[in-house]
């Protein structure tokens, strides 16, 4: 499985002239668009990738003497930038070891760090430890970045892109035998109780307000849960809860004013269920599903494309995270395990919500 953090060896591509600054050239790193002085690098190049987020040691941070362009409160975190009009996403540094070859991870060598987003805190309190219950409970796809793996998709090979939505994983589950349970992406969170003291039940307030609860609520979810083919050991479905009181894009719900629902993916006994299927068993019940922006040959030029552009969920006014791939059948890569890659729009990246950042639990 793949590291968290990948600094990996990297070369220079497509160096040109930056259109709106004379000292200044823009090249391709991996997926990613980056601004260089001027005739510093030669076409095929070999250097040091610090994607942004990457906690660079101050050593470091003062050999290559950037530690004024670092961000965080300790000058310590790489960024991203517009310069003069052109996004540059992270930091490229000279090679250290005549040994590295191009696609190394040397993040151990320098003793990087990931930068983690605040924990979200206040979505519901994470339920005690129940040996009966969580082994068959099992957390979400820790999803890489497209523009960082960018060999696990062959081109052309065909793919479904749908919009990355900005809000909070939850995952709802039903074990046979032992009941309906929910969670965030590593949790399993208590029923919330209602005015009573007792739990909740669907028509309860405390429940529809109940972050990773509430689509419990939704009866089309229900009905899926409950569908005849479904009648297995474990079904969870894993979907995005949003709105304005989750992150700051809202879709059209402002905070305070309720939730809303799409669903993204779907594991049965252990094992995802190929897109197709889960689409026809969302639209059998009316489930309301992450938008589909895209079915058909992969090419990292058509994801960045889709990666940006407005939100397609209805009600929104804003621009949309980033997009999800997905071959069309599942299958597992050697590098990063389950198929499946998410693509940062650079117009997010660069916006004050990308600021705003929460991470689940």
């Amino acid at each position: 499985m793949a590291s968290d953090l990948i600094v990996p060896v990297v070369e220079l591509k497509n160096i040109k002239p930056h259109p709106n600054a004379d000292k200044l050239d823009i090249c391709d790193v991996l997926g990613y668009q980056m601004v260089i002085p001027k005739g510093r690098h030669n076409e095929g190049d070999r250097c040091v990738y610090f994607p942004a987020d990457t906690i660079l040691p101050n050593q470091w941070a003062d050999k290559f003497g950037v530690k004024n362009f670092l961000k965080g409160k300790n000058k310590d975190r790489v960024g991203r930038i517009a310069l003069r009009g052109e996004p540059s996403f992270g930091l490229i540094a000279p090679v250290q070891e005549d040994s590295w070859e191009v696609g190394d991870n040397v993040a151990d060598y320098f003793g990087c760090e990931k930068y983690e987003p605040p924990i979200r805190t206040t979505a519901g309190d994470a339920a005690p430890y129940d040996d009966q219950v969580d082994p068959f409970i099992q957390r979400y796809t820790d999803i890489q970045n497209g523009r960082i793996y960018t060999d696990v998709f062959e081109e052309d090979e065909e793919v479904i892109a749908t919009e990355k939505l900005h809000g909070t994983n939850c995952k709802l589950i039903i074990i046979q035998d032992k009941g309906i349970y929910a969670g965030s992406m590593g949790l399993r969170r208590q029923r919330p109780l209602n005015h009573r003291g007792v739990l909740a039940c669907v028509d309860d307030p405390e429940m529809k307000s109940n972050t990773y609860w509430y689509p419990w609520t939704i009866k089309s979810v229900i009905n899926l849960m409950q569908d005849r083919s479904l009648i297995h050991k474990v079904v969870i479905l894993y979907g995005e809860v949003y709105g304005g009181s989750v992150q700051s894009l809202s879709y059209g719900i402002p905070k305070g004013k309720g939730l809303g629902f799409r669903a993204f993916d779907l594991m049965v006994d252990g094992t995802y269920v190929d897109f197709y299927d889960f689409e026809k068993l969302c639209s059998a019940h009316n489930v309301p599903m992450v938008p589909v922006l895209y079915r058909g040959p992969w090419s990292m030029d058509k994801m960045k494309k889709l990666s940006d552009g407005k939100s397609t969920v209805e009600g929104a006014d804003h621009i949309r995270e980033g997009i999800v791939v997905r071959p069309i059948k599942e299958r597992i890569c050697q590098d990063i395990g389950r198929v499946i890659l998410k693509y940062i729009g650079t117009e997010y990246e660069l916006s004050k919500h990308k600021q705003k950042d929460t991470k689940d639990q």
